[in-house]
């Protein structure tokens, strides 16, 4: 009996219900599988929740039972295992630590176990062992974080030279299919943006790989005033943006073509980039407001917990006596939670109400470690310090990432402009040279037997741009480009780190700028590359 029980501990409560559906079980899952993704950043928050509460020189009974509960950190559900060993079956809280680190396959969190277990066994405090964990795990996650900034550094200097290659191999392959008339063209050229493809893409998948773990925005139902506009246009501007491309861009360039003074692929694209823009620039701007409470919030938590200790003052008086010019963007909702706090609304709620405004994912995690501790009467100026020493680090590791990701942007932009500008510029010049030998095949009436026959007193091998349709060329360029643009939105957002609704910004600005590039660069080649007079002359 016993037996079965401890094994149902140790059974997932999100699996296994038969009364679910498939659809929920899966979706659960998916929701576990991106917590766990974060699991280094959770067992930070968590070592500092516990580390927190302990200065409240709480029971061992009573650290377990509150951190089991805190479900936004991932490692909860081990921690309660712990619990229910301890509390339900009476076990030792060492040798619950001990099995649980046997069922844990992330390595960091099973020495976190094994440890415990170890201090609780010698008989160490355990405020002693939390705090000293809690500084152990910070250097451990820092090491961490700047290795895979490394890693990114690396991977991105590779993905600019992958960047280059598969320009050039795009481009030698159309060279290669108007100089050497070798099988069905246009299989050769759709092979070959597929392939195209799957390098462009493969090479944002192991960027996505090496990346550093790290969410700037939290997953709460209400959100701040730039997410909830954002969340509520960004469908609506996906889906205009693609029928911009499909109708202008590619309905032009596969089925129908449309006459217009200017290139009207190009306009399709620029339409595209313009519709994404309002939600784009409100979405770098709520990336840049999150960054700046993100650095407030280590001046604020600790002065807070400062105000608080030394004064003796409750929260709603200690929020008095912070100097608003030191809060910077985290003024307004600061401001909002003193009057929430002060007219005697419920604190749980008007603190949640501020974690939502803020938008951050920093302050969804760290402020219920501050909340909670001092509810259990923790110190607050060292819960204060704990809370912001850690905000800090990672609000430091993010600025590191800051610095690479905008390098790499910088990098990116003109080399994808100079890409699409070559790949626009051979693929005009060709079709400049088709033109001008079908009009040649017509006004000297120069059959193909008499080209492959050196007859018809052309003196050269005309014959080389006379097997590949002029809108093949086209629509094999439109693709490229696109695939170009798209791997470049997604790779400078996976670099950048952030929420998935940067993509739009970044979109916005690739998808205007490759517009333009296909509206200028054909005019100018004809301009200067124009051949009306080797026709009106003869040969």
């Amino acid at each position: 009996m016993e037996i079965s029980g401890i094994k149902n501990i140790f059974k997932s409560k999100k699996e296994g219900d038969p009364s679910k559906s498939l659809s929920e079980i899966i979706s659960r899952r998916i929701d576990r599988f991106k917590k766990e993704l974060y699991i280094s950043n959770d067992m930070l928050f968590s070592l500092t929740y516990m580390a927190s509460i302990s200065t409240a020189n709480v029971s061992r009974d009573k650290i377990f039972e509150n951190i089991s509960k805190k479900t936004e950190y991932c490692p909860y559900i081990y921690f309660e295992k712990v619990k229910d060993l301890s509390q339900d079956w009476h076990y030792d809280y060492a040798n619950a630590c001990e099995l649980v680190s046997s069922k844990v396959n992330h390595v960091r969190l099973q020495e976190l176990f094994n440890r415990f277990s170890n201090a609780i066994a010698s008989g160490e405090p355990d405020i002693d062992f939390l705090k000293k964990e809690w500084t152990l795990f910070k250097t451990i996650r820092k090491d961490e974080f700047e290795r895979n900034l490394e890693t990114t550094k690396e991977w991105s200097n590779a993905y600019t030279a992958l960047l280059v290659s598969t320009s050039l191999v795009s481009i030698i392959i159309l060279l290669s299919v108007i100089l050497y008339n070798l099988g069905d063209p246009e299989k050769t050229l759709y092979g070959t943006a597929f392939i195209v493809s799957c390098m462009a893409f493969g090479g944002v998948a192991l960027l996505c790989k090496g990346v550093p773990r790290d969410s700037m925005v939290h997953s709460l139902d209400k959100k701040s005033k730039e997410q909830t506009f954002i969340y509520k246009w960004m469908p609506v501007t996906i889906i205009l943006a693609i029928l911009s491309v499909v109708t202008l861009t590619l309905i032009p360039s596969f089925l129908h073509p449309i006459d217009f003074y200017v290139d009207i692929k190009g306009i399709g694209m620029i339409v595209a980039g313009l519709v994404m823009l309002p939600v784009g620039i409100t979405a770098h701007r709520d990336i840049v407001k999150v960054n700046k409470r993100d650095e407030s919030y280590t001046t604020f938590i600790r002065s807070l917990g400062s105000i608080v200790s030394g004064s003796g003052l409750t929260i709603p008086k200690a929020l008095m006596k912070i100097d608003p010019k030191n809060l910077g963007e985290l003024k307004g909702v600061t401001l909002e939670l003193h009057k929430k706090l002060t007219v005697g609304m419920d604190a749980k709620l008007s603190w949640n109400q501020f974690v939502e405004e803020s938008g951050s994912y920093l302050i969804h995690k760290f402020t219920s470690v501050f909340v909670d501790s001092i509810n259990l009467g923790g110190d607050a100026e060292e819960v204060g310090e704990l809370v912001s020493s850690s905000n800090l680090e990672l609000v430091l590791l993010r600025m590191k990432r800051d610095r690479i990701s905008t390098s790499f942007t910088y990098l990116v932009v003109p080399l994808h402009l100079a890409m699409v500008a070559l790949l626009l510029f051979i693929g005009q010049i060709l079709t400049i040279f088709t033109n001008i030998i079908s009009d040649l095949f017509v006004q000297y009436d120069i059959s193909e037997s008499a080209i492959a026959g050196g007859a018809g007193g052309v003196g050269m091998n005309l014959g080389i741009f006379g097997g590949v349709p002029v809108e093949l060329l086209g629509q094999y360029v439109v693709v490229v480009i696109i695939v170009l643009t798209v791997a470049n939105i997604l790779v400078v957002n996976v670099v950048k780190g952030g929420p998935l609704y940067l993509i739009v910004f970044y979109a916005s600005i690739f998808f205007i700028l490759s517009g333009i590039m296909m509206i200028s660069v054909p005019p100018v080649v004809d301009m200067f590359f124009s051949f009306d007079s080797f026709l009106e002359g003869g040969i």
